[in-house]
């Protein structure tokens, strides 16, 4: 049997050890002293062996004791138990009193067995006690937790008069049964009764608004509270808070907080999870350092924040002193917390250490294997996150959910793994992700990248009402990579003419379609078009793509003209861009303009040298490209290898 972790102090076990060791002789008969209470005081210090044992004991049973019992093991989360113990005392021929029913009720509200909550309401009726108001709110909160909201709507019904504690437990069962807008409206009815609603009313009803995303219903809620005086209610406060940052606004979160009078760690963990969901992660670390200050000590829910922030800012060294901290804190055995920890190495560009925690994870859930295998996919380690995946599925039994299907897909479409995308798609239907946007969206990006655009159209077309703006630029850029500019422009003018508007990224994957397939004026009216727009605003990578469909085409006056006009907005990508339009048209002197402006823009990257002594060769001055070879080779540059795909073998070409 696992009992309940101890609550009181050590001293108070001892006392009641020395209390129950005086009471030996009046269980025999001889000493007079009240065994229930000693029985409560057990019951309530989760001493649940000897509140057994001293029951036995006890000679002559009354109905309290029993009742005391009955209470004690709900106390301590043994519902079944309770039921037992009933049972037996129905058989000692006792008549439960309204103290036993409300014990028994507790049980079946735990439970949550409908059945078993008729029939003790119909013992209740038998014995005549259902107009007692406490268990009539006892019975309408049992019915409300078996899911019978209709039975318990009926019993509050029945309450001539029915006081705060019932209207608040009517309420509460609504919300379990997720009846949020029916509990609301009959908040509003006590309401105008003249009820005026507690703590524990409040704390309901907004979970209710928090469920409906009404803003309006949480201002009014946040208005209650602050009319009737709950204020400086610390629960009630971080209930609020809470409100606000579901609908992750962060002005009224911010005031609620800093108007705080008191604030646990509950108060700050809201607040810092805020900030880490909108991604202020270095003002979530700020508001952590405040926190220490005050001397609150952090739980394992702030830890796990402070490493997602640490993962959005990708700082390794804060991560690992988060870690530390948490190790001394005693946090290391809490699974949810590792798998942040490993993705956050992961997200930090530490594999080796986020391998390392994985491996000494003892009990990996489905959670710690996919942040390993998009660590790996996401760290350029591909083949290894599917090493990972054979893995997993040799030691655990867990089955593919839609968050590790799309890490697997990516792997896939790195290696251009066309027959295991087919059997991961054929996955995905079986396991009813057909309607995941994000699971289509991965597939028409493996489909594209294996080169294989028809099952990546048809799998867009089937997404007729669940596209994004996500899907629209896989499928863009998917035939921009394989060579069919044409088909991306026409999808392109689709998109616009439809409900989604393009972003910065589908305008960079028709800009790269165009430049690519060398359709010059179709992507110089799509720039434009960006550009006159006002609404996106063109990056480096815009201008990139526009100097390369430039450069590519010949003109490379009207290149170079483009690149001094955005100088701003043009990088060393740019320049390699026109660099490789002078290699392919032969102007050697833009060339070794282009190929300075690389050199000051990128000095570590000796790519623009290979191509500038590639130029040097294309017109036949051999010896000066002779020249650039032997300098790279005395300042020990190496061009990074290109790297081909063969029969799933990978093969590196200088």
């Amino acid at each position: 049997m696992i009992l309940k972790k101890n609550e009181k102090s050590p001293l108070a076990i001892l006392r009641l050890y020395s209390i129950h060791t005086s009471t030996q002789c009046y269980l025999h008969g001889r000493h007079p002293i009240n065994h229930s209470k000693l029985l409560s005081g057990y019951m309530k210090s989760g001493d649940i062996t000897n509140a057994e044992k001293l029951f036995e004991e006890i000679p002559q049973r009354d109905v309290v004791s029993w009742s005391v019992m009955i209470h004690g093991y709900n106390r301590n989360g043994f519902r079944r138990k309770s039921m037992e113990l009933f049972s037996q005392m129905r058989v000692s021929s006792l008549v439960p009193t309204s103290f036993t029913m409300v014990g028994v009720l507790v049980s079946v509200a735990g439970l949550g067995d409908p059945v078993l909550g008729r029939c003790v309401h119909g013992l209740i009726l038998k014995n005549g006690i259902d107009h007692d108001f406490r268990v009539a709110t006892a019975l309408l909160n049992a019915y409300a937790k078996c899911g019978n909201v209709v039975d318990s709507y009926r019993v509050f019904g029945q309450l001539e008069n029915p006081g705060l504690v019932s209207c608040s437990a009517i309420v509460s069962g609504f919300v379990y049964n997720d009846l949020f807008q029916e509990a609301v409206v009959l908040f509003n009815q006590f309401r105008r009764l003249g009820l005026v609603p507690n703590a524990a009313t409040v704390l309901t009803l907004i979970r209710a608004c928090i469920k409906l995303e009404s803003r309006l219903l949480c201002e009014s809620i946040h208005g209650i509270v602050v009319k009737i005086s709950l204020v400086l209610d610390v629960a009630v406060n971080n209930s609020v808070l809470d409100m606000y940052s579901s609908m992750l606004d962060l002005d009224s979160a911010t005031r609620v907080f800093e108007g705080m009078e008191f604030k646990d760690v509950i108060s700050w963990t809201t607040m810092i999870n805020l900030l880490v969901c909108l991604e202020h992660a270095s003002d979530a670390l700020v508001l952590f350092r405040h926190m220490r200050k005050t001397g609150i000590s952090q739980d394992v829910v702030v830890a796990m924040n402070l490493i997602s922030a640490c993962s959005i800012l990708g700082d390794l060294r804060r991560g690992r002193e988060i870690h530390a901290q948490a190790i001394v804190n005693g946090f290391q055995s809490e699974l949810p917390l590792k798998n942040s920890i490993i993705a956050m190495y992961s997200k930090c560009g530490d594999l080796d250490s986020s391998r390392t925690v994985f491996d000494q994870t003892n009990q990996k859930s489905l959670v710690s294997w996919t942040a390993m295998i998009l660590g790996c996919v996401q760290n350029g380690y591909p083949r290894e996150s599917l090493n990972l995946l054979i893995q997993m599925r040799g030691e655990e039994t867990f089955r593919l959910d839609s968050v590790m299907l799309i890490g697997v897909l990516s792997a896939c479409s790195e290696l251009a793994l066309l027959e295991l995308c087919q059997q991961l798609h054929c996955h995905a239907f079986r396991a009813g992700f057909p309607q995941y946007r994000s699971v289509q969206n991965s597939l028409i990006s493996a489909y594209s990248k294996c080169g294989d655009m028809e099952p990546a159209y048809n799998v867009f077309k089937e997404m007729i009402y669940i596209r994004d703006v996500i899907s629209w630029n896989a499928i863009i850029n998917g035939y921009g990579i394989n060579g069919h500019g044409e088909i991306a422009v026409t999808l392109f003018h689709e998109m616009r003419n439809g409900p989604e508007n393009p972003d910065a990224a589908t305008y960079l994957s028709v800009l790269n379609a165009c430049s690519h397939s060398g359709l010059l004026e179709d992507g110089l009216v799509i720039f434009n078009q960006m550009v006159e727009g006002h609404t996106i605003r063109h990056s480096e990578d815009h201008c990139g793509c526009i100097v390369d469909l430039l450069a590519r085409a010949g003109c490379l006056s009207d290149a170079s003209e483009f690149v001094n006009r955005f100088m701003e907005k043009t990088g060393p990508n740019s320049w390699r861009a026109l660099l490789n339009g002078c290699r392919l048209h032969g102007n050697v002197e833009l060339a070794e303009l282009a190929a300075r402006m690389v050199y000051e823009l990128d000095p570590g990257e000796p790519g623009q040298v290979v191509l500038l002594s590639n130029v040097y060769a294309s017109v036949e001055r051999f010896q000066d490209a002779e020249a650039l070879r032997a300098g790279m080779k005395m300042k020990e540059l190496i061009k990074n290898p290109g790297i081909s795909l063969i029969n799933s073998v990978i093969s590196h070409i200088g």
